[in-house]
């Protein structure tokens, strides 16, 4: 998609310096703007495939060295605001984690293309022997988790 996109705006930008007598820095800024503004509207989904929806509770699921785990919450208990719970994890002895919660569906596909990683979130708190980060789960929000050294069991407790 985006290597067609460039393709027509070269096009487009030769064949109007051929059909006009604009200068040829003018017609290729204009033509940039025009990408500009259509890369502002191509809202694509770059989400990881979901591994699971959580309910209320507390799972175990194991993770190897290299290894991510997507999800999402489906819980009757009260959110802290609006979509957005406080999700406890827990990693194994000598196992490090990455977590993150990033936007799934993103614009600016053209000049700012970018991959959701499981990283970047950091806990808000330690409780009852869990770390808990703070996730918004909206339209099509994950968090992931990824260990990122050592293997073994992980848990998340969902409030």
């Amino acid at each position: 998609m985006k290597s067609l996109l460039c393709i027509l705006v070269v096009s487009l930008s030769f064949h109007n310096c051929k059909t006009e007598k604009k200068n040829i820095a003018g017609n290729f800024m204009e033509s940039f703007f025009y990408l500009f503004i259509l890369d502002g509207y191509l809202w694509v989904n770059v989400c990881p495939p979901k591994n699971a929806t959580l309910t209320q509770g507390t799972h175990t699921i194991t993770l190897n060295e290299g290894e991510e785990y997507w999800f999402d919450v489906n819980t009757n208990s009260k959110p802290r605001s609006e979509m957005t719970y406080e999700v406890g994890i827990i990693e194994s002895t000598g196992q490090t984690l990455s977590v993150g919660n990033p936007k799934c569906t993103r614009n600016g596909q053209i000049f700012n293309p970018s991959e959701v990683k499981a990283e970047g979130e950091k806990p808000e708190t330690y409780e009852n022997g869990f770390w808990i980060y703070v996730f918004i789960f909206r339209n099509s929000r994950m968090a992931g988790i990824k260990s990122v050294s050592g293997s073994g069991e992980v848990k998340i407790k969902v409030p």
